[in-house]
């Protein structure tokens, strides 16, 4: 295999001075606070026990595809406004007369039920409100830790005290509020939690561990590192060091679905800004990751976010920060309404482009604490054509390629320009093809992956789709060189065959 192929020096320097292998489910979803009984059960009544069928099924595809449990964190902006009402009869309610200044949303007992909703081993994390450091906020604290605690017995995957702290600032925090400040503030929470919980469920109190400081980006104004360095032993259970991650705002100038999304470049330099970043904890016990992303902040911006050119972008974010050997874990944001959302979970059932693509990603990092990622440099426009190579015990056991080059069903050429591409693999082996497509880049439906679609008719079970390629075999030559053609914005997934 030549070299060119492989991973640059950099970038393997890097895997080597990593903490450790990838987690076993490396792409999981965050879901808005306020939507998370929307997307699992039926509203308004939403309990483990009637679940949305839709997202149970969406859920279900995602989890097989990685063969490992889908991780779900719950929270996001809403969870640090939410405010307990124990004679709500309904999981959420806007009006809130009581709450303090900020609280929009209120939460009532049965908002706890949806916890189990997803398919069996589903691995939930439930983020408390530090928002709201006042009485309201304390006494949703003691009302909600003995009902998560007790919904996610056998379920739980870490707990997270607030969401992105930094954006307090002139909201619901003084301007001069500081990493001190925060610090403070989330020890004291943390504190009475701990009590709380070995109160009401002892047995999940002698372990405990938490995702955080949840800031907004690499940029935030409250730094990792004088964060941990401000709590001290207090931030031992810190397990996961989380910060958040958006390519740009959904209206913010210059962002464009081709410059923005569809550029391999930009996705590097994104993720760049977080390995810059962890280098300045890498002395630490926590690993790395990204526990609230997607495309634009804001909810996205329609006829980007929720395009085909976003879902080429879902399936490229997965893989480069999943080569970096830095980042152990990446959570795609969804929110109800929102443009970036996998799917609608309510009213008019769609599966939105972004779903498939990190349906083709957790398909090509299954089993991932077992792989060894890297990037492939099949052409000269490292812009346009993005490509890795997974390997296992040191042998290529699968690859991806991503044509970013845009291509509009509406463009008035006669026919769909294409990329052939060499991908050097052991002389005579025979591959896989599972291919990520739909008729063009701003489509927002008919898209498949491996020939299948996963639509609302059919209530997200997978259905093969009559003319689309499924599962078709290629071969490599004698010499090794194994060669495929993947359209303009489109992108292919090889597996080994034998």
């Amino acid at each position: 295999m030549s070299n060119k192929h492989l991973a640059p020096l950099s970038l393997l320097l890097t895997q080597a001075l990593a903490a450790g292998p990838m987690m076993p489910s490396f792409v999981g979803l965050s879901i808005e606070a306020l939507s998370f009984p929307a997307f699992a059960g039926k509203s308004p009544i939403c309990t483990k026990d009637s679940p949305n069928v839709f997202s149970y099924n969406l859920v279900d595809a995602l989890a097989k595809a990685q063969n490992s449990s889908m991780l779900v964190r719950v929270g996001g902006n809403t969870g640090d406004r939410a405010i307990f009402d124990s004679s709500l009869t309904t999981p959420t309610a806007g009006a809130c007369p009581k709450a303090d200044p900020g609280a929009y949303q209120c939460i009532g007992p049965s908002y706890f039920e949806s916890y189990g909703a997803f398919p069996a081993g589903t691995l939930y994390s439930h983020q408390f409100n530090l928002g709201a450091f006042n009485s309201s906020g304390l006494s949703t604290l003691q009302a909600t830790v003995p009902l998560a605690c007790n919904a996610l017995r056998g379920q739980l995957n870490i707990w997270e005290m607030g969401n992105e702290p930094d954006l307090y600032t002139n909201v619901r925090r003084p301007a001069n509020y500081s990493a001190q400040d925060y610090s403070d503030e989330w020890l004291s929470r943390t504190a009475t939690f701990v009590d709380l919980l070995q109160s009401n469920c002892p047995d999940m109190a002698q372990n405990i561990h938490y995702m955080g400081p949840s800031v907004s980006s690499p940029g935030s104004r409250l730094h990792l590192i004088d964060i941990l360095t401000d709590e001290g032993a207090g931030n031992a259970n810190i397990t996961q060091y989380s910060v958040h991650n958006y390519m740009s705002g959904a209206t913010s100038p210059g962002t464009t679905l081709q410059g923005t999304l569809m550029s391999h470049s930009k996705v590097k330099g994104s993720i760049g800004g977080h390995l810059n970043y962890a280098a300045t904890v890498k002395n630490l016990n926590g690993r790395y990751i990204i526990g609230e992303q997607n495309s634009l902040y804001g909810g996205g911006a329609f006829g980007m976010s929720d395009t085909f050119g976003a879902g080429l972008w879902a399936l490229d974010f997965s893989l480069y920060a999943a080569s970096t050997g830095v980042i152990h874990q990446i959570y795609f944001h969804q929110s109800a309404g929102a443009a970036y959302a996998a799917w609608a979970a309510t009213g008019d059932l769609a599966t939105h482009p972004p779903y498939y693509g990190q349906l083709a990603a957790n398909t090509f990092l299954r089993n991932s604490d077992t792989l060894d990622i890297r990037e492939l440099v099949l052409t000269s426009d490292t812009n346009m054509d993005s490509a890795y190579g997974g390997f296992v015990d040191g042998k290529m056991d699968r690859a991806a390629i991503i044509n970013f080059r845009q291509f509009n069903s509406t463009s008035a050429q006669s026919s769909r320009p294409s990329q052939t591409y060499t991908v050097p693999v052991d002389a005579g082996s025979s591959w896989t093809v599972k291919r990520l497509t739909a008729a063009g880049a701003t489509d927002t439906t008919g898209v498949t992956f491996n020939g299948f679609a996963y639509d609302a008719a059919t209530l997200g079970v997978p259905a093969l789709v009559a003319g689309r390629e499924s599962n078709a075999v290629v071969k490599a030559d004698s010499n090794g060189n194994l060669k495929v053609t993947v359209a303009n914005t489109e992108a292919i997934i090889l597996e080994r065959h034998d």
